[in-house]
């Protein structure tokens, strides 16, 4: 997949419109749609950088839609991602909210240990 994909992918996936990336971007809505109509127009480094930030992933990942997990990790990582993203977006938001309530409850038994 190249960078039109995986924007768009990972859009879908934080449930952000192109209008609202263009708002914290900065950069117009029309020039947003170029960049998902295909590989055809591809981003600046500075457009790229600009969106990898807003959508909190590396600009590797939006370009190549490889993580920079380590091998030994990278498959795991690959099966849980391919589970979450055939669930509906409520069921995402329950196993988000679970993982925020067990890394919160991780950190607070750090504090006490």
């Amino acid at each position: 997949m190249g960078f039109s994909e995986n924007l768009r992918a990972e859009l879908d996936f934080q449930g952000i419109q192109i209008k609202e990336l263009a708002q914290k971007t900065g950069i117009s809505k029309n020039t947003l749609d170029k960049y998902l109509s295909g590989p055809k127009v591809q981003p600046g480094v500075e457009n790229a950088v600009k969106i990898a930030h807003v959508l909190n992933v590396s600009v590797e990942y939006l370009v190549t839609g490889k993580t920079g997990i380590p091998s030994r990790l990278s498959s795991e990582y690959d099966q849980i991602l391919r589970k979450y993203q055939k669930l509906s977006p409520f069921n995402r938001k329950t196993v988000f909210d679970l993982l925020e309530s067990i890394s919160s409850r991780q950190g607070e038994l750090k504090v006490e240990s």
